[in-house]
């Protein structure tokens, strides 16, 4: 058992915390947000992620976890300090790395000549943000006094593969675990939270645990914006990117994985990613071609739908138009990047009026008179001519195919049979098919 501190409550620090405890190790979360500590020891999660509320409620019994909105007790009391705070995007496409900033400076306004901690990046973070986060906690360090600071910390990468909506399922059955360290003892020491899961292990040097982060998810971006190229010709061509995508997948070296047609990727990860390693690309003089080909085809797929209503002739002027899902994906409350929020602003442009449904989601960052949202999915198709399909929850691909009568349907992620909506539909389209 290790005492543990997570510095910020969002998606990965509420789960890595929560798991933490649940694998024995006592845990204290801290926020600078004084209302959602307030919640969260309230036993009232802010975030909807599947699973977290059964772990989250067996680590209140056996009291592994707490919440503190307090710096210098989260901090006194833990020997490793994981740092799971924001890294939004800035204008230019870098990450935004003033609240690691924060973070760094606080830790080391708390350290004594008596401490040594282990301070572990969680959160994305451009590759040599470590080395970086060295520097500035030792400068720091010396402002107070403390002589030789690089021996009262040692900073690793640890870097998260957490799928929202699956982040608690990977927390506890990872397909590996990355520890960057320059210290291969605190390395191990590290890699020794997650002994219990056994998985498999990579220890490594700072930069190229960062690395492997970032090349992992630009990879995945890349699949995706692939395939939805690939989906664009076949709808050209008279190919069914479905079957093309089954064909594709059925051989080891390309996998099946990524490979589903749409309207692109959103959410915290991919897209700030990709724009961060085109950013340390640019920086180092290394032309990122493919990546900014990869963001270049997920931007204009978010808004197919559009352009397939507009290629159809339909006239948007005052249409009434439900969305069915607003997620980013299934099985978040996360609308960061998602598609729904430039197919809505899109549509708010042409002046249309609309209905928009989502299991989960039930605001917007996005206000409009013509923007409106229910709390039933056949009451936002029954008031309007035109169906979009945007995220693919689960009560979406089991409906009533006979509520689909006199109404146009874009189905954005493939989920329904083409001969079944042409059977049901007034017109229906799909993508790549």
């Amino acid at each position: 058992m290790e005492k543990i501190s997570i510095l910020g409550t969002g998606y990965v620090g509420l789960v890595t915390g929560s798991c933490f405890a649940y694998l024995g190790h006592k845990v204290i979360c801290l926020d600078i947000n004084k209302e959602k500590i307030e919640k969260l020891k309230k036993g009232e999660i802010p975030i909807y992620e599947p699973q977290l509320d059964e772990i989250f409620a067996l680590d209140k019994e056996s009291e592994n976890i707490e919440f503190t909105i307090d710096y210098t007790y989260a901090i006194k009391n833990s020997d490793f300090i994981f740092i799971a705070v924001g890294t939004p995007s800035c204008p230019d496409g870098s990450a935004n790395l003033s609240y690691v900033s924060d973070a760094l400076k606080t830790i080391a306004s708390c350290i004594t000549e008596n401490d040594f901690k282990v301070i572990v990046n969680k959160s994305t973070v451009p590759v040599g943000t470590g080395r970086w986060a060295a520097k500035l906690l030792a400068d720091e360090l010396l402002k107070k006094g403390i002589k030789e600071p690089e021996k009262h910390f040692c900073i690793v990468s640890n870097p998260e593969f957490l799928r929202e909506g699956k982040a608690v399922e990977d927390f506890m059955n990872p397909d590996r675990i990355i520890i960057g360290s320059d210290d291969k003892d605190i390395a191990l020491k590290t890699a020794s939270l997650y002994s219990t899961l056994n998985p498999p292990m990579i220890i490594t040097n700072l930069p190229t645990a960062e690395m492997i982060k970032y090349a992992s998810n630009a990879f995945l971006a890349t699949k995706i914006s692939f395939i939805n190229e690939m989906a664009n010709l076949s709808e050209k061509i008279g190919a069914d990117i479905e079957i093309v995508s089954k064909g594709m997948g059925l051989d080891k070296r390309i996998g099946p994985y990524f490979l589903k047609a749409g309207l692109g990727f959103g959410g915290s990860c991919f897209p700030k990613d990709v724009k961060a390693l085109i950013h340390t690309s640019k920086a180092y003089n290394v032309d990122p071609s493919i990546l900014n080909a990869v963001m270049k085809v997920n931007e204009k797929q978010k808004i197919k739908p559009i352009e397939i209503l507009k290629g159809a002739g339909i006239d948007l002027n005052g249409v009434k138009i439900a969305i069915w899902g607003l997620a980013f994906k299934p099985d978040t409350d996360d609308t960061r990047e998602a598609a729904s929020l430039n197919i809505i602003n899109e549509l708010l442009k042409h002046n249309a009026v609309i209905f928009a449904y989502d299991p989960i989601v039930k605001n917007l960052p996005i206000q409009d008179k013509n923007l409106n949202i229910v709390n039933d999915k056949y009451e936002a198709l029954e008031k309007c001519d035109v169906l979009i399909l945007v995220t693919e929850w689960n009560e979406f691909k089991n409906i009533e195919f006979k509520r689909f009568k006199d109404k146009i349907v874009v189905d954005g992620r493939n989920i329904w049979e083409k001969n079944i909506l042409k059977k049901y539909t007034k017109a229906c389209f799909s993508i790549g098919r």
